[in-house]
């Protein structure tokens, strides 16, 4: 049911698939919702100031944006802001993997696995964290969609289709292995179970060797694979040696937890 006491906060998430947008009421239920389908980064503030500002109060609610990149790519940041905080009340710019931890962890100290198209593993809090793997070599993170995607091709033969696909149409095939894997297509199944050892092995890594307890939440499309999420889990149960392992389940969706920050600013 739609709020009766207005927009008080919007939440972006700019994955790579879709963008989804969403402006919550004083109670933090969804007021007004949109998703369409992400294209060119520099494309995202002409589709904002399309949307937000029919939304009654939108142009002046506080507004955050989550994207993918914004670590590696500074310049992405200041672009949003010059492009769009004169029209709307944009407060700040964050990493899809601030969202996703603060969805998990509401910003306290955790670990986040992303097993997306990249592979990476942030610890500590937003603001402070601490970076293992998503580094994209050639070949693509180890254990990642990317990756995946590119042993797939390989087992068909079709590896040198890689480069002209770029990264997330060759991430795309990860999904094709994993259907044939599971369905008991034994090769698939063989690369499916690297993968999650690989990604076993980057979170043992970056939780080294402190305490017993490693709390680690998941996030990015390999994990929506059920069949795949309890091959990792299996994997890294074994790698983290008898440690015990607690996985956090996301509170929100990254969009929510964009706004919840965008609150925290005001």
């Amino acid at each position: 049911m739609r709020g009766k006491t207005g927009i008080k906060a919007i939440g972006a998430d700019s994955g790579g698939t879709w963008t989804r947008v969403t402006a919550f009421d004083a109670r933090m239920r969804p007021f007004e919702q949109a998703r369409f389908k992400t294209g060119e980064f520099r494309s995202l503030p002409a589709k904002l100031l399309e949307l937000i500002p029919r939304w009654p109060g939108g142009d002046r609610a506080p507004l955050v944006i989550a994207s993918r990149g914004v670590f590696g790519k500074k310049w992405k940041k200041p672009f949003l802001m010059k492009a769009l905080s004169v029209r709307l009340n944009l407060l700040d710019v964050i990493s899809d993997a601030e969202a996703a931890h603060f969805a998990a962890f509401r910003g306290r100290t955790g670990t986040l696995l992303i097993a997306g198209t990249g592979a990476v593993v942030f610890c500590g809090r937003p603001g402070a964290f601490t970076r293992t793997g998503g580094f994209n070599p050639p070949s693509g993170d180890p254990g990642s969609g990317r990756w995946l995607g590119r042993q797939y091709l390989k087992h068909l033969g079709r590896l040198k289709e890689a480069r002209a696909m770029g990264h997330g149409r060759t991430a795309a095939y990860a999904a094709k292995l994993l259907a044939r894997a599971e369905k008991g297509d034994n090769s698939c199944a063989l690369m499916a179970a690297a993968a999650a050892h690989e990604l076993a092995e980057l979170l043992r890594s970056a939780a080294g060797p402190g305490t017993d307890l490693v709390k680690a939440a998941l996030a990015g499309g390999l994990m929506e694979s059920c069949y795949f999420k309890d091959a990792f889990i299996k994997a890294a149960e074994l790698a983290l040696g008898g440690r015990k392992l607690l996985f956090i389940k996301a509170g929100m969706p990254a969009e929510e937890a964009a706004a919840r920050l965008a609150l925290k600013k005001l």
